[in-house]
């Protein structure tokens, strides 16, 4: 066997092989139950209380900006209640680098289809008269 013939057959058996890997792995990407949770939360509907709504304001955000932000946050499970009744309660925070960029924090209900938010954890130097 001269090497033109080697080398057709190996390409061969090397392209039936990515095909088998692909068949068998397909689209699986490598996200975390974090991010997986945290996407879940994100794309719902989200209802906000007036008292969240009033935080917003301070912080010079909308309910569309906060959603784009919330790619830089992760749920914390430690303080999260997540088998609360009727909804679970997921406290969510700025990721390790991101956490100069967003100075708030929130806690997330997850009732069903629809993500609330009651209160936003904002600094206590800005000044917001939200009750």
């Amino acid at each position: 066997m001269n090497f033109l013939k080697r080398l057709k057959f190996y390409g061969f058996g090397f392209a039936l092989g990515l095909m088998i890997v692909y068949a068998t792995f397909g689209t699986r990407s490598c996200t975390t139950p974090n991010e997986v949770k945290m996407q879940q939360l994100v794309f719902q509907y989200f209802k906000l209380s007036e008292k969240a709504q009033c935080k917003l304001k301070c912080l010079k955000k909308n309910e569309a900006l906060l959603k784009i932000e919330l790619r830089h946050f992760e749920v914390n499970y430690d303080l999260s209640d997540i088998h609360q009744e009727p909804c679970g309660a997921y406290y969510i925070q700025p990721k390790k680098d991101h956490e100069k960029e967003y100075n708030y924090k929130l806690v997330m209900y997850d009732c069903d289809t629809i993500t609330t938010i009651k209160d936003i954890n904002i600094p206590a130097d800005l000044p917001c008269n939200c009750k």
